[in-house]
This record gives C-alpha cells, structure tokens and sequence, in this order.
C-alpha cells in the first residue's frame, strides 16, 4: 500500500500569511497585489489579525500555484515587499 501523506498535489491553492507594520499595511496590500498582476497570479488578499497595540497586522494571501518554486518565489517577492516584516 503507497503512504501519500506529505505529499503535495501540483497545482494547489497555497497561503501565505504576511505580517506588515501597521502603519504601511495599505501600502503592503498595493505593493503584493502589484506583485500578483506582475507575476500574472491572482491572488485574494484579506486582513488578518493585529497586534495588540497595532504595531503588526497580518495579511491572508491565497492564490493557486503551479510548483513549489513559484510558492517560494511568491513568498521571496512578497517578503520585498514595502512595510512587510516576514512571510509565513
């Protein structure tokens, strides 16, 4: 019998979840859907949790990938992004 567990079906819906400061956080939406247009991926982008004193904000970004090089080329262009701290 074939043990499939951790095995990940191309293409595939993939998410990320950005942590932007709080205060560029509009502008990190703008500049990661810029990158989706580019990159010709859409991408559906919504608000996530923030800190308690608003320093952070979190962004969902969801989007359909054909490999996980393009996932983690997203994920290195999402990370360039103005205003984002870290890419999970």
């Amino acid at each position: 019998m074939e043990n499939n567990t951790g095995k990940i079906q191309f293409p595939c819906r993939w998410e990320y979840r950005i942590i932007t400061n709080g205060s560029c956080t509009g502008q990190s939406r703008e500049a990661i859907a810029a990158i989706g247009s580019s990159e010709k991926v859409a991408l559906e982008i919504t608000s996530g949790e923030s800190s308690g004193n608003g320093k952070y904000t979190a962004l969902r970004v969801a989007c359909e990938v054909a490999s996980l090089e393009q996932a983690r080329e997203l994920a290195r262009l999402f990370s360039q992004a103005e205003g984002v701290r870290f890419v999970l």
